[in-house]
């Protein structure tokens, strides 16, 4: 096997911390997403950003961290949560978001009618930039939640607005597209990670999680090992939806239905050279090998031919990564953050680096200790 070079993730943990208090604003807890080419939006957004900094810091080991620093920083997390009657209650909702999303222009209007009028007559299934923007405020509830849980912390008022009994978890999850795996297993492992942290009721919880687990257990395809419904030929699409499946059954404790047919696909799948595709075919690889044995040494030569592609997305003079390759994120939700410059940003740092964090357990590199985030 061909000796990689490793020495550039030698200090890389130091690197991204200084890169990190460069993106710092002056509350201590809030950050931009990239160095040049921040659009006002992007400097003006809080939440996400400030949820990516503590993970980043989560993954680089409290070491490199002021004690006490994470209850302060969840207080402020939690400052986010609001009632608004347009989204389920004690959502984390970050106004600056929401006033850029809402600035609907006329085409949004114009398209919103379009689709309105398809999905009325059966033609397609739309949703409208509100039903969007309800999915995005969802999404930053579970990101906010699910870091504060990282570091130990508690959210600040329950979040229960999700099914949790078995027939609403039946209908809601059967309305999803799972032909689309990737969406539709983001909205499954939201329930895992809001019925494993928002619910008291430990026999309540367990009856939830029995209905996640046969929901699942009827879901998965038998000969890949995936978890989708009817005919997908992408096996990016693939692999991003069994990510978000395993990440759900990681807060559930459910094991994996086939580790081995799922090393078996990814291992023969071309990696795609973008953050998230990056990391999430890392996770699928490092949760399967947790649980099984299997092809160990072939993952660890996947491993070590992913570090060089990696290694294109970072700027060792700067001390982040590139979402894109020579490009920063342009969107946080539909909103442009960015003008996509040849920088690196605060997105690309944290998928990279935790997709690091994986890869040197698995490949036993000694020079770096790194965390692993529960997403």
């Amino acid at each position: 096997m061909k000796n990689f070079d490793k020495s550039w993730l030698k200090n890389i943990d130091l690197e991204v911390l200084s890169f990190l208090d460069n993106l710092k604003k002056s509350n201590q807890y809030e950050y931009r997403p990239s160095l040049r080419g921040t659009t006002e939006q992007g400097h003006n957004i809080k939440l996400g950003f400030s949820c990516y900094a503590l993970k980043i810091l989560y993954i680089l080991d409290n070491k490199t961290i002021e004690d006490g620093v994470f209850e302060p920083w969840t207080k402020y997390l939690n400052s986010f949560q609001k009632k608004y009657k347009d989204f389920p209650h004690n959502s984390y909702i970050d106004e600056e978001f929401l006033k850029y999303s809402r600035q609907n222009n006329i085409n949004k209007f114009l398209k919103d009618f379009i689709k309105k009028t398809l999905h009325a007559t059966g033609l397609r299934n739309y949703q409208t930039s509100q039903e969007k923007l309800v999915d995005f405020i969802k999404a930053e509830s579970k990101q906010a939640i699910s870091t504060i849980y990282q570091v130990k912390g508690v959210n600040g008022l329950p979040y229960l607005d999700f099914p949790s009994d078995e027939d609403s978890i039946k209908k809601y999850l059967n309305n999803l597209n799972w032909s689309y795996p990737w969406n539709a297993g983001a909205q499954y492992s939201s329930i895992c990670l809001f019925s494993s942290t928002q619910i008291d009721d430990n026999i309540k919880k367990e009856k939830i999680k029995k209905d996640l687990n046969q929901y699942s257990d009827d879901l998965v395809n038998y000969e890949s090992g995936l978890y989708h419904k009817g005919k997908q030929t992408n096996r990016h699409e693939l692999i991003n939806g069994a990510m978000k499946v395993l990440s759900g059954f990681s807060w559930i404790n459910k094991e994996i239905h086939y580790p081995e047919k799922l090393i078996d696909f990814c291992l023969d799948t071309e990696f795609k050279n973008e953050g998230c595709d990056l990391v999430d075919i890392v996770y699928v690889l490092y949760r399967c090998h947790e649980e099984s044995n299997y092809r160990r040494k072939d993952i660890v030569d996947y491993f070590n031919k992913l570090l060089p592609a990696i290694k294109l997305h970072y700027y060792s003079e700067l001390g982040g990564f590139s979402y894109f390759l020579r490009k920063s994120q342009t969107h946080y939700y539909g909103v442009k953050i960015t003008k996509g410059e040849d920088t690196p940003d605060i997105h690309g740092t944290l998928l990279l680096t935790w997709a690091i964090s994986m890869i040197l357990e698995i490949i036993e590199f000694d020079g770096l200790q790194l965390k692993i985030l529960k997403p």
